[in-house]
């Protein structure tokens, strides 16, 4: 592979991000206002749509390694980068709650196949001082993403629910595009199927902290994930274009946050700098519990928004522990548990805010829990990894 041939990668691993999460994931918060009031869905069955996609993002990053040893890679991210294509579009039908359940399940399968294939490859050949580099580029999607549904979701949305669908279908083909532009030499990316013994496994402490991390990095990312946008247009009042521009205002700070996470990692090293990221991210998520005041609404914004920088940075950090040949194998273990935490929280906040009736609740303990992950970020001396 050329010698910058690993940015061209990450490119395609940002575009396919930007497709599958940033647009398959990120665009539905700022619909689920219009599908409650346009009566598409109920607010139990919102949150749960969003449970599902949330679910077939584990299912997907479980189907990896099987896909992977059966079909080539080329194959399996075309496939996934196809589907979350069809998945945008098919979402813009109102055929009912299964029928938008199934096709945001789907968007999520893809997710969890792009995510895992996209990073284990752009990590396993970027040199170790672009690595964070190579990660900010990739999560830089989830930002593009976010940032393109806040501001043109509420515009659109004045033609109806249908011409807001169908504005992120659109943006989601350019996206699927420039995914295979940037992975049209995948076929040469050199993996190999025998994994050295030494490579780092779950028993390892440094390793086992780390997805334990990404765990709890995933479960306190849920209620603003899928309820950010209704909280400030409805339970704040605030309307969906208000709304809509705090959502806008999160996704520049997405795409800004890798990079931002890149510079950081540079300056103090990758452990500290997800550290910093953790505790940044526990006071953002928790404030909006005790106060909705504007400034507190804005700050929120920002540091969620900033989010795929911690992303970045544990992949990265992945990357230090592991070794080149193991990234499938590693990476996937890491998207295996943030699904399950993602999904488990998925379909917990939503069953809990139906008992509460308060979105203020579900930031509490979505901020306590990702503090818990800078905790466990944290590089004690005592349990030093390789690198």
């Amino acid at each position: 592979m050329p010698d910058r041939g690993w940015l061209r990668l990450a490119i395609g691993g940002g575009m396919a991000m930007l497709l599958a999460m940033g647009l398959g994931r990120f665009s539905y918060t700022a619909m689920v206002p219009l599908l409650i009031e346009g009566g598409w869905l109920s607010e139990a069955e919102a949150g749960y749509v969003g449970g599902v996609n949330l679910a077939g993002f584990l299912l997907g990053a479980l189907a990896t390694e099987w896909l992977r040893r059966r079909i080539a890679l080329t194959v399996i991210l075309r496939m996934a980068i196809l589907a979350a294509a069809i998945g945008l579009l098919a979402s813009a039908l109102e055929i009912g709650f299964w029928w938008l359940a199934f096709w945001r399940g789907l968007l999520g399968v893809t997710v969890g196949i792009v995510m895992v294939l996209g990073l284990a490859v752009t990590t396993a050949v970027t040199p170790e001082t672009d690595r964070p580099l190579g990660t900010a580029v990739i999560f830089s999607g989830v930002g593009c993403g976010i940032f393109l549904s806040g501001t043109l979701v509420p515009w659109l949305a004045q033609n109806g629910i249908l011409a807001a669908w169908f504005g992120v279908a659109i943006l989601g083909l350019f996206a699927a595009a420039g995914a295979m532009w940037g992975w049209r030499d995948l076929g040469a990316v050199p993996f190999s199927e025998h994994h050295p013994d030494d490579a780092p496994s779950v028993t390892q402490p440094a390793w086992c902290r780390l997805l334990l991390a990404h765990a709890y990095f995933s479960i306190g990312l849920i209620p603003h994930t899928i309820y950010w946008v209704d909280f400030i247009a409805r339970e704040l009042g605030q309307g969906l274009s208000v709304a809509g521009a705090y959502w806008s205002g999160a996704g520049v700070c997405a795409v800004v946050g890798p990079i931002a996470g890149f510079f950081l990692a540079r300056k103090i090293g990758t452990p500290w700098a997800l550290v910093i990221a953790f505790a940044a991210l526990a006071a953002g998520i928790a404030a909006p519990g005790f106060d909705g005041a504007v400034p507190i609404l804005v700050l929120s914004s920002i540091i969620f928004g900033a989010q795929p920088g911690l992303s970045a940075l544990i992949a990265a950090r992945a990357r230090d522990i592991g070794h080149a040949s193991a990234m499938p194998r590693l990476m996937r273990q890491m998207i295996l548990i943030n699904g399950a935490g993602a999904a488990i929280a998925g379909l917990a906040f939503p069953a809990l805010f139906e008992a509460v009736d308060s979105y203020r609740s579900l930031f509490w303990i979505a901020g306590g829990v990702m503090g818990l992950g800078a905790l466990l970020a944290v590089p004690w001396p005592n349990l030093a990894s390789r690198h």
